[in-house]
């Protein structure tokens, strides 16, 4: 266990490594220069000073190097449009888009799973054609075309949800009016990941409900539903769990497009706007952030597959 956990480390800080300088390699090539968003209209003396502090004047792989310095001692620099440390607005920012992802997945499971399971239990009957058939039209409706008809529908005709630009109170303060007004936009992210769990576990439960050990739960007189919770589910989920880690990189990009649709300022947002003022510093940080969750969570879920199954964690030990 402990060499698999050392492997484990080892290529996680090789790919955040070869992110790091992917990242710096196609947002340097960017149009803009980040001494002339900080000087403005100041004369060719600020150029040189903010070149010189910027590591502008000196080769590629030495601002590489001096940026990858930077951001490993925590020294994120500051934001160009307005001017101000991107740790104050990583703070506002980041519990936004943690929530928005959070919470759309937990309406996913708390929806796909139960949906999942009575589909597998009677296969091809009405409620499992039902399913199919709108898991189908809802996986046809991207982020983009969702997002703007919930918001249409619900705030503009039905006015039951409040519109763009309402005020977000933090979860901790005011948690009713925080998860009222974040619903439409989990929403949003979660119809998609609803189709594709409730499609995967059905499939998988489906053929774990013909294994010997599921036939011998049922002859000890088992209730059908102990069966299905303490029995089928567990062993279901690992393509589950693996889509799950790989569709990050979808629910990142699905809440961009869900924090410019209903004015919530998280990552997404704070990323769309760093990159139309040519805020290159911005632009990194957040995109090395979305990375390293990235990388950090399918490393996570891969060492989740020994808790799940006690099978993988016997084959890794032996």
């Amino acid at each position: 266990m402990t060499k698999v956990v050392v492997r484990r480390v080892l290529e996680f800080a090789v790919t955040l490594l070869l992110v790091t300088f992917v990242t710096f390699f196609f947002t340097s090539k960017l149009p803009g220069n980040e001494a002339a968003v900080i000087c403005g209209t100041a004369g060719p003396a600020c150029l040189h000073h903010e070149a010189a502090i910027l590591y502008l004047d000196h080769g590629f792989f030495a601002r590489y190097f001096h940026w990858l310095g930077n951001l490993f001692s925590g020294t994120l620099g500051l934001s160009q449009a307005p001017p101000e440390p991107i740790t104050t607005l990583l703070k506002t920012s980041y519990p936004i888009t943690l929530e928005l992802v959070i919470f759309s997945q937990v309406i996913a499971v708390v929806v796909a799973v139960p949906m999942a399971m009575w589909s597998a239990l009677r296969p091809n009957k009405v409620f499992d054609r039902l399913s199919t058939t709108v898991s189908i039209a809802t996986l046809s409706l991207p982020a983009f075309i969702l997002g703007p008809l919930l918001r249409y529908f619900f705030t503009t005709q039905l006015q039951w949800f409040p519109g763009a630009g309402a005020t977000l109170p933090s979860f901790g303060a005011d948690p009713l009016t925080n998860l009222y007004t974040m619903f439409l936009p989990s929403l949003t992210l979660a119809i998609g990941s609803i189709a594709v769990y409730q499609r995967l576990l059905r499939a998988d439960m489906i053929a774990t409900l013909e294994e010997d050990f599921i036939v011998m739960a049922r002859a000890k007189g088992l209730t059908t539903w102990r069966i299905l919770f303490r029995h089928a589910l567990r062993p279901s989920t690992f393509t589950v769990m693996t889509v799950g880690g790989v569709q990050i990189g979808s629910l990142i990009v699905g809440a961009i497009i869900a924090e410019q649709v209903f004015g919530l300022t998280g990552l997404g947002f704070q990323l769309v706007y760093a990159v139309q003022k040519a805020d290159l510093p911005t632009v990194q940080v957040i995109t090395i952030i979305v990375a390293v969750v990235y990388i950090f969570l399918n490393v996570f879920i891969d060492f989740l597959y020994s808790v799940i199954d006690p099978r993988v964690r016997r084959a890794r030990t032996a």
